[in-house]
């Protein structure tokens, strides 16, 4: 995996570098820094980077002009900018996260994490290293309490579900939930809310077939119907419709295989 860092401030790049150094495999990750945005762009330009950090302000001029000059390539960046103002214009370019300074440790793990998910592959290996925060929680209780949260309540439905609030349901802090979720459940918070949503979404689809399929998507949880299209598709490689119209198909051969049958006999 090949990382590009753009930051002006060395202290910053350094710091930046031993956050990613503590949390990932080194034996598979190759980090480069730049401190400039011609620099960064003629990188960007002949390497294949699979992840970009961007500080959106280099030596006074605007970094966003190193996004601009890609217009028709998709580079996997993550903002890290003192300017939290700057948070919207960066996500509407589409950026993966958008990062604070001082970066903690415990935040850019939670962005690789997304990355890794966005890019629908286990692509980084995050290395456990810190002493675990589960050794005082009763992992039977917990899972339990999950289950019921989940497949009995059904709080994913709530639309402004997150990390935070599941935690807090749970009587945990967002880093214990965050670090259960990662080593029992093999997954993240939101591969494993996807996972619920999508689960719903197909069974609604099956039974209820006179149902809207925006309306399925909201009913499970989606506050966007974009973010709900490209989970389905990103989950079974099909669209929701193509789904839909696979079970229709699929009824009408069983009616029809059992209407055969029964004139046999």
């Amino acid at each position: 995996m090949k990382i590009l860092i753009l930051e002006d401030e060395p202290v910053h790049a350094k710091y930046l570098t031993k956050l990613l150094n503590n949390i990932l495999d080194l034996s598979t990750t190759e980090i480069s820094h730049v401190a400039s945005v011609d620099e960064a762009y003629l990188c960007l330009k002949q390497t294949s980077i699979d992840l970009f950090f961007l500080d959106l302000n280099i030596f006074g001029s605007d970094s966003f002009e190193v996004l601009d000059r890609f217009p028709e390539k998709t580079v996997n960046t993550i903002v890290v900018s003192a300017n939290p103002e700057n948070a919207v214009r960066a996500f509407e370019y589409g950026v993966i996260d958008f990062l604070t300074k001082p970066v903690s440790e415990e935040r850019l793990r939670l962005s690789l994490e997304r990355y890794s998910f966005f890019t629908n592959a286990n692509l980084i290996k995050i290395k456990n290293n810190t002493k675990s925060r589960l050794l005082k929680v009763n992992l039977d209780q917990l899972e339990n309490r999950l289950s019921q949260l989940m497949e009995v309540e059904k709080i994913y439905r709530n639309e402004d579900l997150s990390l935070e609030v599941l935690a807090e349901e749970l009587e945990l802090h967002p880093r214990q939930l965050s670090e259960y979720l990662n080593e029992k459940k093999r997954t993240n918070f939101s591969s494993f809310l996807h996972s619920y949503r999508i689960k719903e979404t197909k069974y609604l689809l099956e039974t209820y077939p006179e149902k809207k399929i925006s309306d399925i998507g909201f009913e499970v949880g989606y506050k966007s119907l974009s973010n709900f299209y490209d989970a389905f598709k990103r989950e079974l490689k099909i669209t929701a419709s193509e789904y839909r119209h696979r079970i229709s198909i699929s009824s009408i051969i069983t009616k029809t295989t059992e209407t055969a049958n029964f004139i046999n006999v």
